[in-house]
């Protein structure tokens, strides 16, 4: 048994290759990961920003599947991402505790929904209690025990389940070249138009010349019912838009033409794609699919 160089707790950990110096990690709290050429942490450096990369790994694993790797830019980036809002934390502890109804809450939680240290958590935890969305017990010692979600709690969670209910945007990713780009402004509007839903696109055209294209895009799918991904041709960002909408767990629609399917990266090509062959095909099966997710 070893340590987690990034949590310090305690992992399994071996080489992949005798090649190269790349390390696979399995930690119980951070979950699996991959170290490239086995850059060493100092024991002098500032570990107040660690839980963002402990939270980054255990986020690849749980939601999107994905076991990264990590180089020491790639860590050092991760130091700096973006923490999330108090809310989502929130939020991600009570779609978690689920997990411990039957068993000790550990620090696993942590990393699940972000949190700094165990004082941050425990102010999400008693918050939950206080509004009486679930039953738990905070101890002096700080460990914490978890009953069960009240009524308000599972109702709380139905609705996390269900973000932007009442909105009426249909976010649209795919890649803007000419042909692609007409078949979506023609069909897959009329289609989504039809239903009584909004089309909502993001590219150079539709975004003012003040802001920026990426914060114009999380600001869309943040309010998007629903989510279509088209992975013809393989735009990057399509990717990106994919797993945000995830992360925010709105309904996605993948989709594909005929021809590229193989192409698909291991990361989606898990998901069921419709795979279609012209325009009025593609609006065809997304209406349908609108219709089976509302």
């Amino acid at each position: 048994m070893s340590i987690c160089n990034i949590c310090e707790n305690e992992a399994n950990t071996k080489g992949l290759d005798p090649l190269d110096n790349n390390v696979s990690v399995n930690c119980k709290i951070c979950g699996k990961y991959i170290l490239t050429d086995s850059f060493t942490i100092a024991e002098s450096i500032d570990r107040s920003n660690f839980y963002k990369v402990s939270s980054w790994i255990r986020e690849q694993n749980d939601v999107f599947q994905n076991i990264p790797e990590i180089d020491l830019k790639k860590f050092d980036s991760l130091l700096n991402i973006k923490d999330k809002k108090i809310q989502e934390k929130f939020d991600l502890m009570m779609l978690n505790l689920d997990e411990y109804k039957s068993q000790q809450v550990s620090s696993k939680i942590y990393t699940q929904c972000w949190v700094k240290n165990a004082d941050e958590f425990h102010k999400l935890f008693d918050r939950a209690i206080e509004h009486e969305l679930i039953k738990g017990t905070t101890y002096l010692g700080g460990e914490v025990s978890f009953s069960d979600y009240t009524f308000d709690g599972l109702q709380y969670i139905e609705n996390l389940d269900e973000p932007n209910k009442a909105s009426k945007n249909i976010f649209v990713a795919f890649n803007f070249e000419e042909g692609l780009n007409k078949i979506f402004s023609t069909y897959v509007k009329e289609g989504i138009e039809e239903l009584g839903f909004n089309y909502v696109v993001v590219n150079q055209d539709t975004t003012e010349h003040d802001k920026a294209i990426s914060d114009e895009i999380i600001a869309k799918l943040k309010s998007s019912r629903i989510v279509i991904a088209d992975f013809t041709n393989h735009r990057n960002s399509v990717y990106f838009e994919a797993g945000f909408a995830m992360g925010m767990k709105i309904p996605i629609i993948w989709t594909c033409k005929e021809g590229h399917t193989e192409e698909l990266s291991f990361d989606t090509r898990q998901y069921p794609h419709l795979v279609w062959k012209d325009g009025e095909d593609l609006k065809e099966q997304i209406m349908n699919r609108i219709r089976v997710i509302l």
